[in-house]
């Protein structure tokens, strides 16, 4: 079989997409806050408030709905104390994990205000290395309290005599702390607790609803990178060692969810990918983290929305990182200058899902063997892999063609109703290592396709390496 057939039930719905699937974390490395989001109010960069304007643009455009903030390795050593404050009286300290100095110019106010003018949820994430339970409770106070205590009128000298909108509190690593009790602080925050590195996690915890009085969790958070050796320099068995990591990443997340379903069973709390994209050999701290970022890893991240989507009933909230210019970000900056990498163009090819409701779908498509990851191991992998939702008359339906060589026929057909309106657009290039820079921005870009509806049925051909993304306006009928 050389050619794929897609049929979509519009009227067989599922789980609701949450729009929090698609969100980023903001870590305080290299250059992904400082160039990357925060210029400075002194800079010479078009700013807002000390926010680039370019960023804030993009941001705005994608309609970014999370933002997770000040990252993983670095929330274990941060203070919120040393990130708040007016002139020049915040401190300078060691960035440890990341080598590097701390100036804390950009600490929970600029952060609020950064969520507040993108209109995204803000996720908090504390110190749960080398910080305690009680600064953790401080900075809920502080962010979240409106009664009139020391720490509100800390925040209140500082300029935000209104408390913030933090609704996510969490941390990055496993600790003893009574987690649940964060929430007596303020019942409206929603707690996440972290699992460690292998998912798991020795304790049970009470999980947030009617019957706990406001106490409790609301759900866990997991991290996961796709260690995939050099981000530009590989050939066809570095492509689909991607396409076995996902496999891998796939099983991980199945298990999580049974584990979960198996202690606590219909009351499992959901789950927050917290940190997630590719991490190659070129991103260490020396250089802040910075990496290609070629087509490759812009249809792995297709493919895993694809994967989160199929499990929205139980993957509530995810952040990709890092935002801009370092790991798999949206963009790179340079002085003045930025531009958009081909992982932006996948965000902005999936909007369509956001909040939709999932649809039942039957794909028949070729496939390939690929490596298993073991010795004398063997896979059978789909080439084509698909994603189907609905908000109202408006489908969205995206494919991501993982074959490293062969074009793919495909027939969309689209039962119980015919097509009013189709469009769609191709993000595509000649190899699967291109990547845009500042002297070819628009290398891997997303064109549109000219399409005809036949009916209720349409025809296109997806190249090799590509994502295609159709949008449907249904019938009266």
């Amino acid at each position: 079989m050389n050619h794929a057939q897609l049929r979509v039930w519009p009227a067989l719905t599922g789980p609701t997409i949450s729009p929090e699937l698609y969100g980023h974390q903001m870590e305080m490395v290299g250059r992904s806050v400082y160039d990357g989001i925060w210029a400075g109010r002194s800079s010479g960069n078009a700013n807002e408030d000390g926010l680039r304007l370019d960023v804030l643009a993009l941001f705005k455009h994608l309609r970014v709905p999370l933002l997770k903030w000040p990252g993983d390795h670095f929330s274990d050593y941060y203070h919120w104390a040393d990130g708040v404050g007016t002139g020049g009286n915040r401190p300078h300290r060691v960035n440890v994990p990341w080598q590097q100095i701390e100036p804390n110019t950009f600490g929970t106010h600029e952060f609020a205000r950064l969520c507040e003018k993108l209109a995204c949820r803000p996720w908090v994430n504390g110190n749960g290395l080398t910080g305690s339970l009680d600064e953790m409770l401080s900075w809920i106070e502080y962010g979240t309290f409106g009664g009139d205590t020391q720490r509100t009128a800390e925040r209140c000298h500082h300029g935000s005599p209104e408390p913030f909108d933090f609704p996510l509190w969490g941390m990055s690593r496993s600790t003893d702390w009574n987690l649940e009790g964060l929430s007596a602080m303020n019942p409206e925050i929603e707690v996440l607790v972290p699992l460690d590195e292998a998912w798991n996690s020795a304790r049970t915890y009470p999980v947030r609803g009617a019957h706990s009085k406001g106490m409790g969790i609301a759900g866990v958070s997991v991290s996961h990178y796709f260690r995939l050796g050099s981000g530009a320099a590989f050939g066809k068995a570095g492509y689909h060692q991607t396409w076995t990591a996902l496999q891998t990443f796939e099983r991980k997340l199945k298990r999580l969810i049974a584990d979960l379903y198996r202690h606590y069973g219909e009351r499992s709390p959901s789950i927050a990918l917290g940190s997630w994209g590719v991490w190659h050999d070129e991103a260490d701290a020396e250089n802040g983290l910075e990496q290609p970022n070629t087509l490759r890893d812009a249809l792995l991240a297709a493919s895993v929305y694809h994967l989160l989507n199929q499990h929205a009933g139980h993957v509530a909230k995810a952040a990709m990182a890092q935002a801009v210019n370092a790991l798999q970000c949206l963009a790179k900056t340079e002085g003045p200058a930025m531009f958009l990498t081909p992982t932006y163009h996948v965000l902005d090819m999936m909007r369509g899902h956001r909040g939709a409701r999932l649809l039942t779908h039957r794909l028949e498509s070729p496939h390939q063997l690929l490596d298993g990851g073991g010795p004398g191991t063997k896979w059978r992998m789909s080439t084509l892999q698909v994603c189907a939702s609905r908000q109202g008359k408006r489908l969205c339906i995206t494919a991501v063609n993982r074959s490293f060589t062969e074009s793919v026929p495909l027939q969309v057909e689209i039962r119980e109703g015919d097509i009013a309106a189709l469009s769609g657009r191709l993000l595509h290039a000649d190899s699967a290592s291109a990547e845009n820079s500042f002297e070819t921005p628009k290398r891997v870009s997303p064109e549109r396709i000219e399409l005809t509806a036949d009916g209720n049925t349409f025809h296109d051909t997806l190249p090799p390496h590509s994502l295609a993304a159709y949008s449907i306006m249904l019938g009266q009928g």
